[in-house]
């Protein structure tokens, strides 16, 4: 076999990892590979935790600063998405995640105890601070599905 036929054979064979590239890809289901820092079950919790909207509670800057602080932990005010990730980026075992996942539910413990009283205070308030209520609890319950599914 001479250098030709070696160079076709080459190109060939390149020819046909990228036809089975473009196949195996056509569906849109291959994406190009980031380098992420972060595992998805963080996506997945900042997604269903941080918007008020679904978990009832909004976690202020401060919020995250504070939680951090109690588990000896410290970082810069930043936007929310980056402290949420320099909070949680030190999470390296089991006994971690379960800190910061009490930390949450510490927080909307407090949050919730908060509307319950503005609720009693104030009757006509109650519609509004209920439904918030039951989303951290949801959350809550959520934030212990994650724990057991990634951690145990």
């Amino acid at each position: 076999m001479d250098i030709k036929d070696l160079n076709e054979l080459r190109n060939e064979f390149e020819m046909m990892q990228q036809q089975a590239m473009q196949a195996a890809c056509e569906d849109g289901s291959c994406v190009e590979d980031e380098y992420e820092d972060y595992p998805d079950y963080l996506k997945a919790i900042y997604a269903e935790i941080m918007p008020p909207a679904k978990s009832g509670i909004y976690f202020s800057r401060w919020d995250l600063k504070r939680m951090a602080a109690e588990l000896d932990e410290s970082f810069a005010i930043d936007v929310r998405e980056r402290m949420f990730k320099n909070f949680m980026q030190w999470i390296a075992t089991p006994e971690d995640m379960l800190s910061v996942v009490d930390q949450f539910k510490s927080h909307m413990d407090m949050k919730c105890e908060l509307y319950k009283e503005y609720s009693q205070k104030y009757p006509a308030m109650q519609e509004l601070f209920e439904p918030k209520i039951q989303k951290a609890q949801k959350a809550k319950k959520y934030l212990d599905k994650v724990y057991v599914e990634f951690f145990t």
